[in-house]
């Protein structure tokens, strides 16, 4: 097996578990034992996780940004049940605006199901996958590609997005309190705060392990989203701030 792959096979099982023994992970792995210890010692020098104590557990950095196929394998069965109640926003006829998070791709199945869609993403897997799909008309912006990550970012896609307005823009977030939703990154800040001013309502997928988790950069304040699609209640503070606001809450 190439290096990337057993790295990729690392991080895979890091996904479901958060943490794990290095006796644990050798024999999900079947590395051997220098094998292992080299691959994990790579990781830690990429920052995606720490090894302490015999225990291997993925980095918390807040602004490490994981591969589109990493971010995909987390909480996958809670992003395929909020892609569920999300599909009832959408009809016939309409435009909207996806992020390239890999929350919001879960939701790509349903379009198929639509007819006379206009997509406007800055997702190069969203556009990849409506490619081939009769009934979306689909855009895709310009701008530079965050390696690994599938998003197209910067000015030129912002722009891109202005000769645009939609019905509805769907959005992901890293964390969600009492005052506001956040991101990692300000260029993903920015392009999905460019798409919630240019469509007529906001609602935002977001699933519970990132409630009262905050970021580096505020996306935007809880006022400024129509309705968050989860998987379970949000705890009582955060769920009476989300109501105060006026935000509708699906789960």
């Amino acid at each position: 097996m190439y290096k990337k792959d057993r790295l990729n096979l690392i991080l895979d099982i890091l996904g479901k578990s958060k943490k794990i023994s290095m006796k644990e992970l050798r024999e999900l792995t079947k590395f051997t034992d220098s094998t292992l210890r080299r691959d994990v010692i790579s990781l830690e020098n990429e920052n995606k996780i720490q090894h302490r104590y015999g225990q291997v557990e993925l980095v918390k950095a807040r602004n490490v940004e994981f591969p589109f196929q990493f971010r995909k394998q987390e909480m996958e069965t809670q992003k395929q049940a909020m892609a569920k109640i999300a599909q009832d926003f959408l009809g016939d006829n309409m435009a909207i605006f996806l992020d390239a998070s890999s929350t919001v791709a879960e939701l790509l199945p349903y379009l198929e199901q639509r007819k006379n869609l206009i997509v406007i993403t800055n997702g190069l897997y969203n556009a990849s996958r409506l490619n081939h799909v009769q009934g979306v008309k689909t855009f895709l912006t310009g701008g530079q590609l965050r390696p690994g990550s599938g998003s197209l970012l910067g000015e030129f896609a912002s722009g891109y997005l202005t000769n645009f307005t939609a019905d509805i823009a769907f959005l992901s977030c890293s964390g969600v309190d009492t005052k506001a939703f956040y991101m990692p990154s300000e260029e993903q800040s920015a392009i999905k705060r460019t798409m919630m001013n240019l469509a007529k309502e906001t609602v935002m997928m977001c699933d519970s392990s990132k409630f009262n988790q905050t970021n580096y950069y505020k996306l935007c304040d809880l006022k400024e989203v129509n309705t968050l699609i989860t998987d379970k209640q949000p705890p009582e503070d955060l769920n009476t701030a989300l109501e105060t606001a006026g935000v509708e809450i699906l789960y």
